[in-house]
């Protein structure tokens, strides 16, 4: 939500960073992240998706995902954000960035 209060005129904000915490990964490959997390809460995702999208196409500002999960378990982040923010993933406008890197 906080997001949609920024004005076009607001032409300082460039950059959008979410902090993604590894316990949001679900521990299994294939979950269900809809049921898991609940409707609500997947649809504010899916809501956060196109907000994300329409930064991206209207100022340029590529979003980036600082994510910290175990070794071996990147496979598990990319699924689960190709379905929390299916748009911007499937379009590859967004930044998965390890915060042990």
């Amino acid at each position: 939500m906080a997001l949609r209060t920024i004005a076009l005129e607001h032409r300082v904000f460039r950059q959008i960073t979410i902090y993604l915490p590894g316990a949001v990964i679900p521990p299994t490959a294939g979950i269900n992240i809809r049921q898991t997390a609940g409707e609500q809460i997947f649809g504010q995702w899916l809501e956060l998706d196109r907000t994300l999208a329409q930064f991206w196409e209207s100022r340029s500002i590529r979003p980036k995902t600082l994510y910290l999960v175990p070794p071996g378990r990147e496979k598990d982040l990319i699924e689960c954000m190709g379905r929390l923010l299916p748009e911007i993933t499937e379009r590859g406008i967004i930044d998965l960035v390890d915060q042990l890197s």
